[in-house]
């Protein structure tokens, strides 16, 4: 996959010098950013704006770290739900034994944090951890593509003009607000 996007890599790095009466400055592209960018940071990085970077790695972590808790318990209830299932049966004499036995660690360690709990409790509970373990995946894939999508339209405003020349103004008034646009000819 690596050789795949190398040519890719390599026409986003030349740079082609733009003369600005006596200095030489490199241009960054848009193709360029989106290229880096699939490596989270990268973009940012090669746009120069250092201070995303917390923000991308925070998102791409915490909903990360999200993730993995979220699993680890969904997998814990899930497995005290299946001892569960099978022991209430046992008890009401349905069947013998419980095909699930070796289970039975995971429910007495949901069962220390929860108290002794029927089974569809905690199939309600294993389904709201799941349900929660799915939405921090896609907190993952969110802030990575936001972070690609940034490191795209960054580059695509790096020569926005913001001289002294353009400016607003935003002042509170009672009940609101008041925005002025400032343009200078001379």
């Amino acid at each position: 996959m690596l050789l795949a996007l190398a040519p890719g890599f390599l026409r986003a790095q030349s740079v082609s010098p733009a003369t600005d009466s006596d200095n030489v400055t490199d241009v960054r592209t848009p193709n360029g950013a989106l290229h880096r960018s699939i490596v989270p940071g990268w973009g940012q990085i090669y746009n120069g704006h250092f201070g995303k970077l917390p923000f991308v790695y925070g998102g791409l972590f915490g909903f990360g770290y999200l993730a993995v808790t979220m699993n680890n318990n969904y997998q814990d209830y899930n497995d005290a739900f299946h001892y569960k299932v099978y022991q209430e049966q046992v008890d009401a004499g349905s069947i013998e034994t419980n095909p699930n036995e070796d289970l039975k660690d995971a429910y007495d360690g949901v069962a220390g944090d929860i108290g002794h709990v029927s089974s569809s409790t905690l199939r309600s509970e294993r389904n709201r951890y799941r349900r929660n373990r799915d939405l921090a995946r896609l907190g993952v894939i969110a802030a990575y593509g936001l972070s690609i999508l940034d490191a795209y339209v960054s580059a695509h405003l790096l020569d926005f003009n913001v001289d002294e020349n353009l400016s607003f103004q935003m002042n509170p008034v009672p009940f609101g607000f008041t925005l002025r646009a400032t343009y200078r000819l001379y």
